[in-house]
């Protein structure tokens, strides 16, 4: 008897801790049928303010794509316009550079026929003005000397002057 009584309170404790274990998992069951519940209620109000949303932005993006294209065109041309005139500026800058630089060899020559010819004249004038004025200027004053000798009063040389002179005499 005394067996029977602690194998009846055994019975009775499994019995105890088997329906408190089956009320957890109603109670699980019931938390995850509320959560179940509360997640679709959140995918409705998500669902509900994302479809708009997503067809705002399909219908921009639907908008946009016309102003995107004719954007596209326009740098293009702007691309094209841009290569066209570098090309021509570049040409022209080629042009400019080219008649420049015959110009500068232009002026170079006639700057060095300037100076090759007022040598020249240089040459030319010492020859035929300066050397005529060096040989009138000898004249004039080989005259002046001769009148200066002709007209001055004749002294006799002292003798003191004459040895002098013999001695400055090399």
């Amino acid at each position: 008897m005394a067996n029977d009584a602690g194998l009846i309170v055994v019975l009775v404790l499994v019995a105890v801790a088997i329906l408190m274990q089956a009320g957890a998992m109603v109670g699980i069951w019931l938390a995850i049928k509320n959560i179940h519940r509360e997640v679709v209620g959140v995918r409705a109000d998500v669902k509900q303010r994302f479809d708009p949303l997503a067809q705002s932005v399909t219908a921009l993006l639907v908008d946009s794509r016309e102003p995107v294209r004719s954007i596209t065109a326009n740098l293009a041309e702007i691309s094209r316009i841009l290569r066209d005139r570098t090309s021509h500026v570049d040409g022209v800058v080629a042009d400019l550079v080219d008649k420049t630089r015959f110009q500068v060899s232009r002026v170079d020559r006639m700057v060095s026929d300037l100076v090759q010819k007022v040598e020249t004249t240089a040459d030319v004038v010492q020859r035929n003005v300066l050397a005529p004025i060096y040989e009138v200027s000898a004249v004039v004053k080989g005259v002046r000397s001769g009148l200066e000798f002709l007209f001055s009063r004749r002294r006799a040389p002292s003798v003191s002057e004459a040895t002098q002179d013999e001695q400055l005499f090399i």
